[in-house]
């Protein structure tokens, strides 16, 4: 940030901040403005790791994961099946979870999270809506973004 965005005061929208007394809502935006400081994935995700727990961090991207599904219109069941734990090789090794995750966070995320359709709901109810944060994030990604982060044979699966 400059320092015409550093003098800049931030406040969120009041109607996004039902639930949170005065003191959380200058905490939040504090919070929020740290986000907006980091200047590339690597800090993002820095502060993501020291900010939240592996099990919230799986949560967050299977959340995202669900999200693109939707968007690619894939079905409840497609997505559940996509999404489901994977099997452990002979050798133990969780499969098609990518190198540069912790294997603590591997496990986690193949072994124990499983995607409910209560959350896949919750996902796409939030998506329909006009305005919603997932849509603002998906428009500025960008359609060949948003499709270069699913894999293929998911974006036929209807």
């Amino acid at each position: 940030m400059n320092s015409a965005e550093n003098d800049k005061e931030v406040h969120i929208d009041a109607s996004l901040l039902e639930g949170f007394d005065e003191e959380e809502v200058r905490e939040l935006e504090n919070l929020y403005s740290a986000v907006l400081s980091l200047r590339d994935v690597n800090e993002v995700h820095k502060f993501f790791l020291d900010l939240c727990s592996s099990n919230e961090i799986c949560s967050f991207l299977r959340r995202w994961q669900i999200l693109l599904r939707i968007h690619n219109n894939c079905s409840y069941e497609s997505i559940i099946e996509d999404l489901a734990p994977r099997a452990e090789d002979s050798d133990g090794q969780t499969r098609d979870i990518g190198k540069n995750v912790s294997s603590a966070v591997k496990r986690k995320m193949r072994s124990e999270a499983k995607v409910s359709s209560a959350t896949i709901s919750r996902v796409k109810n939030c998506y329909k809506r006009e305005g919603s944060g997932y849509r603002i994030a998906l428009d500025r990604l960008g359609d060949d973004a948003k499709l270069d982060l699913i894999n293929p044979k998911i974006k036929n699966k209807n």
